[in-house]
């Protein structure tokens, strides 16, 4: 599997710049609406090549990016992606 923070910081920096906002922000400052949360959402999915099971509110935490990253490897972990 490729690496997680990695992917996380190349979708974020996609992110910013569709924003405009810098590529190092935190992550709250780039992904700010549920439609940001749904497009990263894809953008993992489509990375990893998997599909990510996720409720009625996103499982992300956007208080830092290493927050972020561990978001995202529980969602894999509960899909039975190993890591």
């Amino acid at each position: 599997m490729q690496n997680i923070a990695t992917i996380v910081d190349e979708l974020l920096s996609q992110q910013a710049a569709a924003r405009d906002v810098p590529s190092d922000a935190e992550p709250h400052m780039i992904i700010i609406s549920s439609l940001d949360q749904m497009r990263f959402l894809v953008a993992v999915e489509e990375r990893l090549d998997t599909v990510l099971e996720v409720g009625d509110v996103f499982p992300f935490d956007l208080t830092s990016r290493d927050n972020l990253v561990k978001s995202v490897e529980e969602l894999l972990t509960q899909a039975g992606e190993t890591l």
